[in-house]
């Protein structure tokens, strides 16, 4: 059974040492009790994998069989970490812990996600059944990049460290205080929350997502300044009169000064056929500057995050700032990168850093603002979307501008200011209408449309959304409400069913079914009559 997330084999993959279940079962059981417990909390069938044959310890020929690396191609990793879990030597540690971390750093979600209450989680869910050595726990937490932090089933009494059993004759005695029951069920509502909040990700009204700064799936970053317009500043009188940008500076310098022009050139000359001595245009040969060097290395990044290579983007991105410390695309890139990892707090400390670096940074903008709307901060996050907005209206570009309207436009709508939603939409497709990521404005702005009772004007840029993206399951929502609200009811059934059949939100496809079958039943009543 494959996992409720396509693109995914299991939900859930048990990795054990074989010794840890020979002795009664220990694991065996668990893992029948964990199933119990996952049919109680999900309405869905949760897929898990344990293969009761487990291999254990790694010979120097052993090939890992292509099926398991397709098996650990799951949501979450469940570890039961014992005295012996820890060992390189073990084919669990090598071939299913240390696999799946790797494998998770590099796929849609990472290896650690941002929960809905702002925390971040590992998809990692350690079950410890002893207390492991100090050794043991820097040797996992230098793989997980973090604390070693799951559900414990260990009976401890003096001189005792052991695995808790489901039924244990003198519970009382446990130092631990923790009862299996209760720490099977602290499994399963984790498991829950992971799940939900790999669902919520997967499934999340920001399709118009955190600013990486390639030119592919969302805004464009520049990596580099010369994009900017300057400011020309003249002073006069001890005052600063700003000057009109012209198009061709070098013409207006040469107006002005052209009595000097023969004198310069003629140093100029000099100068190289001075150097020239020493080799031919010897004195235009020199390193990189620190800055263009940091360039570089962002270019490289960029292209990591592409492949989906983040430890190698981060290592990219860590170079550049050790060129140029202060250069904000850098940090914009690095902070787009922690988001993407799950690591939400840090990537709004490193999207401070890129506009305190570069105010006119309107990637950085825009990544704040989502951060902000992401914590459910909306007054801040209006802000900073107008911000990023306001940057690059005023260089006439469209790094972030229209995901950015679209996303403060899905903003006002959530929090029912439909008349803001279209004001700041329609700026963005009267102002970029052949922007890739226009049918995020047609799918916001029919949805304002239609909170304004305006389903014609609703349907037709919904039907535009549609006709860019058809697979969106939320354009199909929105469009299956606006047919019913014209009263075109056949059509809207035909929408309806287009978005169960898209939608993987369990809880939404129920409540879309219960829906649907209301509106059919009323519309035969109708016909009937």
């Amino acid at each position: 059974m494959a996992s409720i997330i396509p693109g995914y084999e299991y939900d859930i993959f048990i990795s054990y040492r074989q010794k840890d279940n020979k002795y009664d079962g220990w694991v065996t059981e668990f893992v029948d009790n964990l199933k119990w417990e996952l049919g109680a909390t999900f309405k869905e069938e949760i897929s898990v994998y344990f293969d009761i044959d487990h291999h254990d310890g790694l010979l120097e020929t052993h090939d890992v069989d292509a099926s398991l690396k397709e098996k650990l191609k799951c949501l979450i990793f469940i570890p039961v970490i014992s005295r012996t879990y820890c060992d390189p030597k073990s084919f669990a540690w090598e071939h299913e812990f240390k696999a799946f971390i790797e494998q998770a750093s590099h796929d849609q979600f990472g290896l650690r996600i941002t929960l809905p209450n702002g925390n971040v989680a590992s998809r990692v869910l350690p079950v410890r059944i002893h207390e492991p050595d100090s050794s043991d726990i820097k040797l996992c937490e230098m793989l997980l990049g973090g604390a070693l932090r799951g559900v414990d089933f260990i009976y401890k009494s003096a001189g005792v460290n052991r695995p808790l059993r489901a039924n244990e004759d003198h519970t009382q005695d446990n130092l631990n205080k923790v009862y299996y029951r209760d720490q099977i069920n602290k499994v399963a509502n984790a498991i829950d929350e992971l799940i939900n909040s790999l669902k919520r990700i997967q499934n999340s009204s920001h399709v118009e997502n955190w600013s990486f700064g390639d030119q592919k799936n969302t805004a464009i970053l520049f990596g580099d300044e010369s994009y900017k317009i300057p400011d020309l500043q003249l002073q006069t009188k001890g005052k600063f009169q700003k000057k009109a940008w012209i198009q061709k500076p070098g013409s207006y310098w040469i107006k002005n000064n052209y009595k000097y022009i023969f004198s310069i050139l003629f140093i100029a000359l000099m100068v190289v056929l001075a150097l020239g001595r020493k080799g031919p245009f010897s004195f235009l040969v020199v390193g990189k500057s620190k800055s263009e060097v940091a360039k570089s290395h962002v270019k490289k990044a960029l292209v990591y995050i592409d492949n989906k290579e983040f430890e190698a983007a981060k290592t990219e991105l860590d170079l550049a700032l050790s060129n140029n410390p202060k250069y904000s695309y850098a940090w914009s890139s690095l902070a787009a990168l922690s988001y993407k990892q799950g690591e939400l707090n840090k990537a709004v400390m490193q999207t401070i850093k890129a506009i305190e670096y570069d105010p006119e940074n309107s990637q950085a903008a825009y990544n704040m603002a989502f951060a902000l709307d992401d914590k459910k901060d909306y007054i801040q996050a209006i802000h900073w979307y107008n911000e990023s907005i306001k940057i690059d209206s005023a260089f006439h570009r469209e790094t972030v501008y229209v995901p950015a309207c679209s996303a403060l436009g899905r903003l006002y709508n959530s929090i029912n200011q439909p008349i803001d939603a279209i004001i700041i939409l329609n700026k963005a497709r009267e102002q970029y209408p052949e922007s890739k990521n226009i049918y995020l404005v047609f799918k916001n702005l029919g949805n304002a449309y239609l909170m304004q009772e305006q389903p014609d004007s609703a349907l037709k840029y919904l039907e535009l959304s549609n006709k860019i993206k058809p697979l969106e399951p939320e354009t199909n929502l929105y469009l299956a409400k606006a047919y019913e609200a014209a009263g075109k009811i056949s059509r809207s059934i035909e929408i309806w069913q287009n978005y169960i059949d898209l939608e993987t939100d369990s809880v939404k496809i129920n409540e879309a079914k219960k829906h649907l079958k209301e509106v059919t039943i009323k519309h035969l009543q109708e016909i009937i009559k």
